[in-house]
């Protein structure tokens, strides 16, 4: 018999290459032998939402791949299984950040300005838009960071821009002690959105467990959810994610490597609480 675990998996891979299938709860009834209130129990458990909601979150990573790749932007949308354009029209912006017109487009018509400079760690970007931070990155190569922004909106007007340097500064200022409180423009799922205000509490020098973090937002199960929600963080150190560490102590994934995870923790472990520095914008 599956573990939980087990079993939760097996739903997630079938959501996953049935988009366009019937999801509902009486359809995974029938199809893993489980009474669908006893499935929606054990999948909350495991992954801090309900099979909908991970089934919706599914569909959007689709959504974003198939404009990205050029399909027409009905064809996009019911290749996810949504039958029709209101699901993604009623609330665009806090599935794609940005109209779906331009996302399919590469982001045409979207402004992002950004600036890199060397860091304790490699190379840092930060970007941004006119509402606030929406990508912090650090990687060995600058190219490297730039190429993939750039990658993510190929036609939105990215341009690298002195504007962007109190931002930038801002981040820089972190390896200095500094506690970062920035305007943020990210977009995220509801459960998403609670892992991120989580962290976030995690006080400077401190860490939490995913475990931890899981009850913290109410589902102390959900552990596997709440490290794919810091993995799927677009602004680290903003959000800082690096606090978040396996139950056993070890550190656990991070998206910008495990070297940098322990340099980060490190150096916070090194400064007392009391010397870093609040830093409002």
């Amino acid at each position: 018999m599956p573990t939980k675990e087990e079993l939760v998996e097996k739903i997630c891979n079938y959501i996953r290459s049935n988009l366009s299938g019937d999801l509902t709860l009486r359809s995974l009834e029938k199809r893993f032998q489980v009474g669908r209130y006893s499935l929606q129990r054990v999948f909350i458990e495991v992954m801090g939402m309900s099979p909908r909601q991970y089934a919706e979150q599914c569909r959007i990573h689709a959504l974003k791949g198939n404009l990205r790749n050029g399909k027409p932007l009905p064809e996009a949308i019911y290749s996810t299984g949504y039958a029709s354009q209101s699901w993604l029209y009623e609330d665009y912006l806090s599935k794609l950040a940005m109209s779906p017109s331009s996302y399919r487009k590469g982001g045409e018509g979207a402004s992002i300005r950004f600036l890199t400079s060397e860091c304790r760690l490699g190379f840092l970007l930060v970007a941004e838009t006119d509402y606030g931070i929406c990508s912090v990155s650090i990687a060995d190569d600058e190219l490297q960071l730039e190429t993939a922004l750039i990658r993510e909106y190929p036609r939105a007007v990215i341009t690298r821009s002195e504007s962007a340097r109190k931002s930038l500064d801002s981040v820089l200022s972190y390896f200095d002690g500094q506690l970062l409180n920035l305007p943020m423009d990210i977009s995220g799922t509801e459960f998403q959105k609670r892992v991120w205000a989580a962290i976030m509490a995690i006080p400077y020098g401190e860490t939490r467990s995913y475990n931890e973090v899981a009850a913290t937002v109410g589902k102390p199960k959900a552990y596997r959810a709440v490290a794919n929600a810091c993995a799927s963080n677009p602004i680290p150190l903003i959000i800082p994610c690096h606090r978040v560490i396996r139950n056993n102590g070890e550190l656990g994934g991070y998206g910008m490597g495990a070297r940098r995870k322990k340099y980060l923790l490190d150096m916070e472990k090194k400064r007392s609480p009391g010397n870093a520095r609040r830093g409002d914008r």
